[in-house]
């Protein structure tokens, strides 16, 4: 998703050494440390409640998340970090419900809907909008044209069906841009069962859609298939939504300053943004929390690393990653300092490990840091791209830099984020200590040493990885719409 120029990156990084990275007794010994603190007297579990009881959701640009972000920096200056400041980025239109959604099909019945606004939809009209359902049988650019009379001037449904099993993200994104250019009336797309929501967007780079998008509850959907199949189906809602245009939005960054190498950086980030179905205490509340839990601990210890640490909370993920892109936008002549990045960003379920997404020298790398996760059950790796393209670490992947994303199990994240069931009940406090705790020694251990972690991948590299991971398409269009640096 971003525009590669590392073309010199192998001169201006530190040599790499060896593939095993070293970790010293004297790292060992302030690693355990780290460990004891955080499964002891974690703060994590607080950090979380706050985020999520005190504040509440986090959407890009709204007052919650401006809260959020003079919390974050507050909590930093608390511990006594170093260069804890904000810096800006332009969101092309912040997005947040006003007035609810209520719909209803009309024939050959009427029938009240469970149905939302999607994200990043405008408003409809104040008089509310009604028209003829078309369902859109495959949701592809051939599956669009052959019902194109059909569909255009109609409101459009898409169910799972339309998806189909396992399609690639980007012709996906193919689909519904080419959907623009048959001006349906509006888009209905199916959510979970009835009464319940599941918050997305239909852009990749926070603008409005050109028309209204609602989601419609699963069983109300089938409704409407059913029917459709007698003969025609008309449906009305309406919704308004508050939109702002161009709206400069806050990272959070602070610092704990290296002891020997200073201008040498390993990051650990998470996007401070959320959903607001719910709270966000999972996507992103844990990562969030674990940034700042990370930052304690490794301060409290009283012996910095040797190189510097800095933690970042990132705004706009969840509409394409827009912050943590922003910052390599930014940083771009950096880079080449920046030792590692690591990301969290999968809920607060126990750790297993990485994610290295595919890249093999970093599983070399972090043998000697297996040893250390091993009595928190942590010391394992997954070379998946599963989710390669789905949070912040990626625009720094693509320039090069090696990265690590936390790997937990999942299973409950996904049945809880974007969802009004994403709330602090659900996190699990040891869980989220168990995790923190991997993401601080792992992080602390690349920081303190003797050698840089793994080198950065030239832009041939980065390719080659790419196809690998049979996303090169994917990137194509990603890049093609100047989603990446």
């Amino acid at each position: 998703m971003r525009r590669f120029a590392l073309a010199f990156a192998c001169l201006l990084v530190p040599a790499f050494v060896s593939a095993q990275m070293p970790v010293s007794p004297e790292t060992r010994s302030t690693i355990a440390h780290i460990i004891g603190d955080i499964m002891v007297n974690g703060q994590a579990y607080e950090y979380d409640r706050q985020l999520s009881d005190n504040i509440g959701p986090r959407l890009t640009g709204s007052d919650n998340y401006v809260h959020a972000v003079a919390w974050a920096q507050e909590q930093f200056k608390t511990l006594g970090l170093t260069n804890v400041h904000t810096e800006s980025w332009k969101i092309p239109a912040t997005w947040e419900p006003e007035i609810s959604a209520t719909g209803r099909i009309i024939t050959p019945r009427e029938q009240t809907l469970h149905i939302y606004s999607y994200g990043w939809s405008p408003s409809t009209p104040d008089s509310g909008l009604k028209g003829n359902v078309a369902y859109l049988k495959h949701l592809t650019k051939a599956g669009i044209d052959a019902q194109k009379e059909a569909l255009s001037g109609s409101i459009v449904l898409i169910d799972r069906q339309s998806i189909g099993e396992n399609p690639a993200f980007g012709q996906l994104l193919q689909a519904l841009d080419h959907l623009k250019t048959i001006a349906p009336k509006a888009v209905l797309i199916v959510g979970g069962p009835n009464g319940t929501q599941s918050a997305s967007s239909f852009t990749i780079d926070a603008s409005i859609s050109p028309y209204p998008i609602a989601q419609v509850g699963l069983e109300d959907v089938l409704l409407i298939r059913r029917m459709l199949d007698r003969g025609p189906v008309t449906v009305e809602f309406s919704f308004k939504n508050r939109i702002r245009k161009d709206v400069q939005v806050n990272n959070v960054i602070a610092e704990i300053p290296g002891s020997d190498l200073p201008n040498e950086v390993v990051i650990v980030g998470g996007h401070l943004d959320s959903w607001h179905p719910a709270t966000g205490a999972q996507d992103n509340g844990t990562g969030s929390s674990t940034v700042v839990e990370v930052a304690r601990a490794i301060k409290a210890s009283g012996r910095a690393p040797r190189r510097t640490m800095r933690f970042m909370l990132f705004g706009g993920e969840e509409q394409g990653l827009l912050g943590s892109t922003a910052y390599v936008r930014n940083h771009r002549a950096d880079l080449a300092s920046i030792d590692c990045v690591l990301i969290s960003d999968t809920g607060g379920e126990r750790a297993k490990g990485w994610y290295l997404m595919g890249r093999d020298d970093e599983k070399d790398a972090l043998k000697n840091v297996e040893p250390l996760l091993a009595g928190l059950g942590s010391n394992d790796t997954t070379p998946s791209t599963e989710f390669l393209f789905q949070t912040d670490h990626i625009s720094f992947d693509l320039l090069g830099v090696p990265t690590l994303v936390l790997w937990t199990d999942v299973e409950k994240y996904f049945k809880l984020h974007h969802k009004a069931s994403d709330s602090f009940d659900a996190v699990n406090q040891a869980d989220l200590n168990q995790g923190v705790a991997t993401t601080a020694a792992t992080a602390y251990a690349i920081a303190d040493s003797a050698q840089p972690f793994a080198p950065h991948q030239t832009p041939a590299q980065v390719e080659d990885w790419l196809k690998k991971a049979s996303l090169w398409d994917d990137y194509q269009y990603f890049k093609n719409a100047g989603v990446f640096p």
